[in-house]
């Protein structure tokens, strides 16, 4: 029984990451297909997409922070090793234990501050310049895609912890 609800919460965990690679990808190419209609009407019909600025906006925030979890799963966030060499052992463990902890507490503070800053759109029925679109539901939507990725965070930290470090350690060294 514990095998089965193992491999449950395996397909839904890979169902969430399929849908954010599919959504990345529409919104990284709805925000190609927008640049470049905007350029080809701009210059070759002088008449360019109307809002095409906000849109494009909207657009580079969605494919960025649904992404984000991404990221954090395959822990490819910049890192700079400058000292790495230096720490062996227990040290280079509890050394990148605390780069963990930081990093999670920096993602939970990110999401809780989209939260905050949408719950304020939505209360003070902030609409973007050009279009006149509610800002609050697509900020709600940041601070959601942000907190995917502290929970896949805490499971990183859940596995690094309870494997005692990063199962290719060993071949790093």
């Amino acid at each position: 029984m514990d095998d089965k609800s193992s491999d449950e919460a395996s397909t839904e965990y890979n169902l969430i990451i399929n849908i954010l690679k599919i959504l990345s990808a529409i919104f990284l190419c709805l925000m190609m297909c927008v640049t470049f209609s905007d350029v080809i009407g701009r210059y070759f019909f002088n008449s360019p997409i109307s809002g095409a600025t906000e849109i494009i906006s909207f657009l580079l925030g969605l494919t960025i922070f649904s992404a984000f979890p991404l990221v954090t799963r395959d822990r490819g966030h910049i890192t700079v090793s400058l000292f790495e060499r230096f720490f062996q052992n227990r040290i280079r463990y509890m050394q990148r234990l605390f780069v963990l902890l930081v990093s999670i507490i920096i993602v939970i503070f990110v999401a809780w501050l989209m939260f905050d800053q949408a719950l304020t759109m939505l209360a003070d029925g902030t609409l973007t310049e050009y279009l006149d679109l509610p800002e609050a539901p697509i900020v709600f939507i940041f601070g959601g895609l942000s907190g995917v990725a502290a929970i896949i965070f805490i499971s990183i930290i859940w596995q690094y912890i309870s494997l005692g470090g990063d199962p290719d350690e060993e071949n790093v060294r």
